[in-house]
């Protein structure tokens, strides 16, 4: 009887554990995927370069042509050759001849960059 209460006190530890790591596992995995982010880079083909990072948990970039889709945040941004679009809408005009173009998109608001220097914000 005594070896019975010991292995059942030993099991019974045993759960109380194993229930608190996969509780500990699961909050944290909760805030990883709340404090996430994407990032994501491409190559035009004029040369030009496409950096985009978000805030939201899901970035879906697609780079062809001399034009850069990005899909974030409840966003459809688009970078042409010489234009920033936002859901279809017009936000700013760029030199055509920019090597580099950074969308940076953190809570509901785009902050566009050519050449490192700031061209454009949008807010929701």
């Amino acid at each position: 009887m005594t070896e019975q209460a010991g292995t059942s006190s030993w099991l019974k530890r045993i759960r109380i554990f194993a229930g608190l790591l996969l509780m500990a596992l699961a909050v944290g995995g909760a805030v990883m995927l709340a404090t996430a982010g994407g990032m994501s880079s491409g190559t035009l083909a004029s040369g030009r370069s496409v950096t985009a990072q978000s805030d939201s948990w899901k970035l879906d970039a697609t780079y062809s042509g001399d034009t850069a889709t990005i899909k974030t945040a409840g966003f459809n941004i688009e970078v042409t050759p010489d234009r920033l679009n936002v859901d279809r809408q017009q936000i700013a005009f760029i030199d055509s001849r920019a090597k580099s173009v950074g969308v940076n998109v953190k809570a509901n608001e785009i902050v566009f960059h050519a050449d490192g220097k700031w061209v454009a914000t949008y807010r929701r």
